[in-house]
């Protein structure tokens, strides 16, 4: 008998489930219903969520045998950690390897948004926007401020790349960092948000998904920032207030704004952003670029086995449950075939 890994969705590529395959039985569901998840928990040894699906507490529950559950990425908010540490379940997830992409993504729709690119796409393609050049409300980034909440690994990097590459002032709002961290990639730490969002041009959101972050850019906010201002989300769509957003950009509260995240996600056909021509979209898709897709399947995947090894996960996020969790493995891995 060898363990068996539930994939709640595929994962990014092919080279995760193949590297599990090769030391467990593997079942990947797609698109299931809550129910459905939870019958496929009961005897698992692992799971692996990939966002924007959810592993709920009555179905972490379910699963007696269950030892580990992995995220897709770095944000662990899809899996229910309370749940999952009172079962003495590991949670993994696998952070810095969307550092790179997410910054690049984050750049790109500031671009798009400074140079109209996406706009001018489509004006070009129906044969219209010639006679407005001259008129033209492109800006530079050179010597604009950027303001950024939020600076984890994403969030110093995007810092880091504004500085460089355009000369930016790039003011920082994180009150669980030293300014020193700020400091170190030519950005200014602030105390409070309020001054970030008064004086930036454009304000990009890098923050990790908690209560605290949970819909903290709202109507308030946004009435802060400047009429000429953008707002950018590469992080979670429950940080931003959407109704406030969707108001913010018809009334014209902000000049912009681009998401690549949502509330819910993906949005509903009859959502109100498909309908606002000042706001971009994408997918979810900042992260997964072909080499960012194959890094965080592989991480995962392997994460997986090194917890049913009984090794200790480099990116355990509830390490408190570790001791409990190697009992519970000698119990079981005698019964696993190589």
């Amino acid at each position: 008998m060898r363990p068996r890994v539930v994939l709640i969705e595929s994962m990014y590529d092919p080279a995760g489930e193949e590297l599990l395959a090769r030391h467990a039985e593997v079942q990947v569901l797609h698109d299931p219903t809550q129910g459905e998840i939870r019958a496929a928990v009961r005897g698992a040894s692992a799971v692996a969520v990939r966002y924007p699906a959810r592993l709920r507490g009555d179905a972490i529950r379910e699963g007696s045998d269950l030892l580990v559950i992995s995220t897709s990425g770095r944000g662990a908010d899809a899996i229910d950690i309370p749940a999952a540490t009172a079962q003495g379940v590991a949670v993994v997830n696998n952070p810095g390897l969307g550092t790179v992409p997410v910054s690049e993504h984050t750049v790109g729709l500031m671009l798009d948004l400074a140079k109209q690119i996406t706009r001018s796409d489509i004006q070009a393609r129906q044969g219209k926007g010639w006679a407005q050049r001259n008129q033209s409300t492109r800006i530079h980034l050179e010597g604009r401020t950027l303001g950024i909440i939020g600076c984890g690994q994403i969030g110093t990097e995007v810092a880091r790349k504004c500085v460089a590459a355009f000369r930016m002032r790039v003011l920082v709002y994180d009150p669980y960092i030293p300014p020193s961290r700020a400091e170190a990639v030519g950005a200014t730490w602030v105390r409070e948000l309020a001054p970030l969002l008064r004086e930036a041009d454009f304000v990009s959101l890098h923050p990790e998904l908690t209560e605290e972050t949970r819909g903290m850019i709202g109507e308030a906010e946004l009435r802060q920032m400047r009429r000429e201002a953008f707002l950018i989300n590469t992080a979670r769509g429950q940080i931003v207030q959407q109704p406030a957003l969707v108001r913010a950009l018809k009334e014209g509260w902000i000049a912009g704004a681009a998401l690549d995240v949502f509330d819910p996600e993906p949005p509903p056909p009859d959502s109100p952003l498909h309908g606002v021509d000042n706001l971009i979209l994408t997918p979810h898709v900042a992260g997964v670029t072909v080499e960012a897709r194959r890094d965080l399947a592989l991480s995962a995947a392997t994460q997986i086995l090194q917890v049913l090894r009984g090794e200790r996960p480099p990116h355990l996020v509830n390490p408190q449950v570790w001791e409990r969790l190697e009992r519970r493995l000698r119990g079981v891995q005698a019964q696993w075939s190589p």
